[in-house]
């Protein structure tokens, strides 16, 4: 099933969970994610920085992720709206609830040497659980610095929230590690102040508001309830580049993901993305589906943004995006999509 009506392929073709993995690990245009929902890591680097790389893992001087991948683990691929007329898509490394729980620390815990740590000369500093109390995701900071050390340690056994650890740490910027039952990502940069950008490469949000909700991901992510996300991959965006920037619609990256998701995503959603295209396509009225889920009317507004991309402007596809989709479409691409 595809939905833009060409053929869609990857230059790696996985046949499995850890080919998947294999595949874009390699490939910098992928960015990684382990955390929870006001609380994630995410991993980046640039196509000519440093790296070593293994089957399941990346490090580079700012920053590294590793994962262990078994029997159990389930690879979903999503796609949803996001800002404007764009969308954001991912594929999420999931484990059945209960094996993916994690240790739902609620206050900060000292834990000793990271023994674990991506790099070998960094397993003799200490880590601490900040004590989030997520189900499937443990957010700890390692040092070896005195000063940090004395902080951290000044505010363990007490709720993270009432410590007034965030200004501090904002300001000695630890190494952030994030932990779950499929490995591990670690962000060695500078923590951005409040008003700060966002750095282009590794980096880390915590969120405390967002925190209070309890939740494992966005209401917008399609999982099935029994699954939690330890970790997630986002490869190459059709319409944004690697640092979320618009850039002119690529044809070829689309057709990459749109055969991810048919490999991995949910195929109720792929069907409302493929009846709304063909519906447009032989230039009928829009009609509601009152029995579509959300994540059903999600993926049809997906569908209206991508269609936009591909065919461009027609008054069959301005109606329906009058009646699903109503907002001020982008005019950057409107000399045509790289193909």
């Amino acid at each position: 099933m595809t939905v833009s009506g060409v053929s869609a392929c990857v230059k790696c073709s996985p046949v499995s969970t850890a080919d998947l993995v294999t595949c874009h690990i390699a490939d910098p245009r992928t960015t990684w994610a382990v955390g929870t929902f006001g609380a994630i890591a995410e991993f980046h680097r640039d196509a000519e920085e440093s790296v070593a790389l293994s089957a399941h893992g990346a490090v580079t001087p700012r920053g590294g992720i590793s994962l262990r991948l078994g029997d159990t683990v389930r690879a979903i691929a999503w796609e949803c709206p996001s800002s404007g007329d764009s969308w954001t898509h991912g594929v999420a490394l999931c484990l059945p609830r209960d094996e993916g729980a994690m240790n739902v620390r609620t206050v900060v815990t000292e834990l000793g040497p990271d023994a674990g740590a991506l790099r070998e000369d960094q397993r003799h500093a200490v880590l601490f659980d900040l004590g989030i109390g997520a189900a499937h995701c443990d957010v700890c900071v390692r040092t070896a610095d005195r000063e940090v050390l004395s902080v951290l340690r000044a505010a363990a056994g007490r709720p993270l929230l009432e410590t007034g650890l965030f200004d501090a740490l904002r300001e000695l910027s630890p190494t952030r590690v994030f932990l779950s039952r499929l490995g591990r990502l670690e962000v060695c940069t500078p923590i951005p102040r409040p008003e700060g950008r966002t750095p282009d490469g590794p980096h880390t949000h915590v969120l405390r508001d967002l925190l209070r909700h309890r939740r494992t991901h966005s209401a917008n992510v399609p999982l099935p309830e029994c699954l939690v996300p330890c970790a997630e991959m986002f490869p190459a965006n059709a319409i944004h580049d690697v640092h979320g920037r618009r850039q002119r619609f690529d044809l070829e990256k689309h057709e990459n993901f749109q055969r991810l998701l048919a490999e991995y995503g949910d195929f109720s959603c792929m069907k409302a993305k493929c009846d709304t295209v063909s519906a447009i396509r032989a230039g009928r009225s829009p009609l509601e589906e009152p029995s579509y889920t959300r994540a059903q009317r999600l993926a049809r507004r997906v569908a209206l943004r991508q269609l936009a991309q591909i065919d461009g402007p027609s008054r069959t596809l301005a109606a329906w995006q009058k009646a699903f989709d109503c907002v001020k479409y982008c005019t950057i691409d409107t000399i045509g999509p790289i193909r």
